[in-house]
């Protein structure tokens, strides 16, 4: 073992043997045990030097009749040390062997002989580096030498990023033509030159040194190039300075009036093309009034932006202006308005300012946020209003307005906020509007119309139409589901259909079923239309709907009733009629509409009078004789009423006549009336009068048998969740295997309902989990905890007055 107590992820082993492969193991360990171990691969142990990389290819000058000075670039690798020394090497031309040579500057050569040179690099630890590329074949002669020293080089054109130099030729040329010059530059305050690379080598006395740094200084030496070799360097040029020539800026391109009142002009203006080679610290605004002639300056100090609203105007006088920009050199040149302005109020209708970002049309996924957004104009400033095609604007949005500018933005967006937005300018001068689309990528809504177009036994038709938003896309198909009253799983029923119908078949005869539709898109299946009422397929008809007496006499009662939803698949033949006595439990068939015979006329003229029958009221729903609500809230006192002819219906608190208004509303019909009160206040309680009056009689009815209708305020109380003091940590730590307790005191008023869930799901009753929940106390259990219980629950309580919640983030250990 090298080592059993590393805490960090880093671990250097010592002494071990050159040249031996290792290979190495770690290990995590906690309280509860140690890992499984991660093992490397076989290493050998060396040094971790390398040897150094080539030097540069060597550059041979002061060629004379025996001997020569030769120069080379450090390599760029020193292979992790520094480096200490080099070897040249010398080659005669026909010779394979290279000779050592003891001195940069290479002595006893033979004239008119050719060599070519080498050199090695070698660092700290004596490794030696790979020779450098070979100088080439270079010729001893002895009429021959290397050319002078050029000119000193000096600027003739300077840039932010490039310097053109010019120097003279050398006085010179050691006996052959100068072929080229070697340009070399260095930083203003560092050691080391480096040569100028160029594409072409330089033949002329001068060249544009390009891809410099701005507002640096650098120094620069030119070398001559003949046969013989490079010869010595000139000498360095002063520092120059790769920046952009400086001078005053030039006039702005355009001024113009872009507004006026009775006392004030609003100026605008364009930037300079040409800032002078600085920055513009401001502009200055003049302006003469009338027939006058000299300039009064109009601001004090330097306006920063390029707009400037010149106020304290003679009213309908007439003004010129001009405006010139200034940099750290010193004023430019002016730009005057091209006419006249004049002090006056103007009214101009309301214009939309459009740049090329502007966008009329959006199509976004859905979640994500949308800005519409004008800049806009008027004189006076104009009124903006925001409008959706179809339907309200999503309460997501947001409408912000200034004097120039108006937006709407909307944020989560879905389905919903697909359409058209029009926006309104308006001003005493006239109005504008401009319309964006909306387009979000999102799941179709729901199916629209779903009904049964026909039930048989074991089956049934669906019909329905397209959703009313297709999500933006083409709906691929849709998808029908059903699920049994008494169970909660829905089933998808058959293929995916493309159609508007399906028939559902093999459902079983006598049990109610559920039916849901849902669309589906490329962005997923949207929102499903679900059936408020189960079917049955059966081949027995459902039942008549709505069923009432129509007449009654000494011995006979008229009825009326609705069809079936359904005729269980076959023509409804007829109906049976059965009743029973009052105060049994036996109905007896007393007919049936079978065996209906064909009208035939009356014996004797018959008088058609409607019976008179005195108002009732039937107060048995209101129960305890009490009604109770909270205060601002809403309270309805709904009584049955009968009477023929129907009665007139009057409602009083106290001795005051109601009647229908802002908070209160009266609803009457032939068997019902009602009261209901919004906002309801002390002032409501009190005792409440029905009156019936028809032509039969009038009654006048206490609602309530104490004479009084009493209004309860209580005082209601957000839903509270304290949880025990165990679970306040940030973290609950549970061992692997045993029981977790989640307690928490509840309360409110009215009673809250509280529920515990993890993430997005409520928890429920069965072997996991034991739930405990009362007005004062929310409890889960969790048994036998393993790694899938770790995670965050949340505790919810709720009642009318609010939501409260509460997080324990717990970590199982040990599995």
């Amino acid at each position: 073992m090298a080592c059993s107590s590393v805490e960090g992820t880093q671990f250097r082993i010592p002494n071990l043997i050159k040249g031996v492969q290792y290979q190495f193991r770690v290990c995590a360990e906690n309280r509860y045990g140690v890992s499984e171990p991660l093992v490397s691969q076989m290493v050998i142990a060396k040094h971790q030097f390398r040897p150094p990389g080539p030097p540069g290819k060597p550059i041979v000058y002061n060629v004379t009749n025996d001997g020569m000075t030769i120069q080379w670039e450090k390599p760029i690798y020193d292979g992790g040390t520094p480096i200490q020394g080099y070897h040249v090497e010398k080659k005669e031309k026909n010779s394979i062997m290279w000779q050592k040579v003891n001195t940069h500057t290479v002595t006893g050569l033979t004239t008119n002989e050719r060599y070519e040179f080498r050199v090695i690099a070698r660092n700290a630890i004596g490794v030696i580096s790979p020779p450098s590329n070979s100088s080439g074949l270079i010729v001893v002669r002895s009429e021959n030498a290397t050319p002078d020293a050029p000119g000193t080089p000096d600027a003739t054109e300077v840039t932010g990023e490039s310097i053109t130099l010019s120097w003279t030729p050398p006085t010179s040329d050691g006996g052959n033509p100068v072929k080229s010059y070697i340009l070399e530059k260095r930083e203003k305050k560092t050691l080391r030159f480096y040569k100028v690379l160029t594409k072409k080598p330089i033949i002329e006395c001068a060249h544009k040194v390009t891809n410099l740094t701005e507002d640096v200084e650098y120094e620069f030496r030119v070398m001559a190039v003949n046969d013989a070799g490079v010869g010595a360097p000139s000498n360095i040029s002063i520092p120059i300075k790769a920046a952009e020539p400086k001078d005053i800026p030039c006039a702005p391109s355009v001024v113009c009036v872009s507004d006026s009142t009775n006392t004030s002009i609003s100026l605008e203006w364009t930037k300079p093309v040409d800032d002078g080679g600085m920055e513009i610290l401001g502009y200055i605004i003049e302006m003469i009034k009338g027939e006058e002639t000299e300039w009064k300056r109009v601001n004090e100090e330097l306006v920063a932006e390029t707009n400037y609203k010149v106020t304290g105007l003679q009213t309908g006088a007439e003004y010129k202006f001009r405006v010139a920009a200034v940099n750290h050199i010193g004023r430019g040149e002016d730009q005057e308005t091209p006419e006249h302005a004049q002090a006056i109020d103007r009214l101009t209708p309301p214009q939309v300012d459009i740049d090329a970002t502007f966008k009329q049309t959006h199509i976004l996924k859905a979640g994500g946020s949308v800005c519409l957004g004008i800049h806009f104009r008027g004189q006076p400033i104009p009124t903006c209003t925001w409008l959706k095609e179809e339907g309200e604007i999503g309460a997501m949005s947001e409408i912000t307005t200034t004097d120039k500018y108006s937006s709407l933005s909307i944020e989560n967006c879905s389905r919903n906020d697909t359409g058209k937005y029009t926006v309104n300018l308006e001003n005493a001068s006239g109005s504008k509007s401009l319309t964006f689309v909306v387009k979000v990528m999102d799941t179709p809504g729901p199916p629209q119309a779903v009904a049964f177009k026909e039930v048989s036994r074991g089956s049934v038709t669906l019909v329905w139409k397209p959703p009313l938003n297709d999500g933006g896309s083409r709906i691929y198909h849709y998808i029908v589901e059903r699920r049994e009253a008494s169970r909660r799983t829905w089933q998808q029923c058959g293929a995916k259909c493309t159609q508007h119908l399906l028939m559902v078949q093999d459902l079983l005869e006598g049990v109610p079923y559920f039916f849901r539709v849902s669309a589906e898109n490329q962005h997923g299946v949207g929102e499903a239309f679900e059936l408020p009422d189960p079917v049955t397929a059966t081949a027995e008809p459902a039942s008549p709907k709505k069923l009432e007496i129509l007449d009654t006499t000494d011995s006979s009662v008229s009825l009326g009733w609705l069809k079936p939803e359904h005729d269980g698949g076959s023509r409804i033949q007829c109906y049976t009629i059965e009743a029973r006595p009052k105060g049994t439990d036996k109905w007896v068939v007393v007919g049936n509409t079978k065996n209906l015979i064909k009208p035939k006329e009356t014996v004797a003229p018959v008088l058609v009078k409607e019976p008179h029958i005195e108002p009732a009221a039937d107060l048995s729903d209101i129960a305890n004789q009490l009604i109770t609500c909270n205060s601002g809230k809403t309270f309805i006192i709904d009584v049955p009423i009968s009477g023929r002819p129907t009665p007139k219906v009057t409602w009083k608190l106290e001795e005051m006549r109601l009647k229908s208004s802002d908070r209160v509303t009266i609803k009457v019909t032939k068997d019902r009336t009602s009261i209901s009160v919004r906002e309801a206040m002390r002032g409501d309680g009190g005792k409440y009068y029905l009156t019936l009056e028809n032509a039969a009689g009038t009654r006048t009815f206490n609602v309530l048998s104490s004479d009084a209708l009493l209004l309860l305020f209580l005082l209601s109380e957000p839903p509270k969740a304290q949880l025990d003091s165990k679970l306040l940590s940030e973290t609950v730590m549970v061992r692997a295997g045993s029981d977790l307790v989640l307690d928490a005191a509840v309360g409110g008023r009215p009673d809250p309902k509280a529920f515990w869930s993890k993430g997005s799901r409520e928890l429920e009753i069965c072997e996991k989990y034991h739930l405990q929940y009362t007005p004062t106390k929310a409890m889960a259990i969790i048994k036998f905890c393993d790694r899938d219980d770790t995670g965050k629950y949340i505790l919810t309580v709720r009642n009318v007055s609010g939501t409260k919640t509460a997080e324990v983030n717990v970590k199982v250990l040990g599995t």
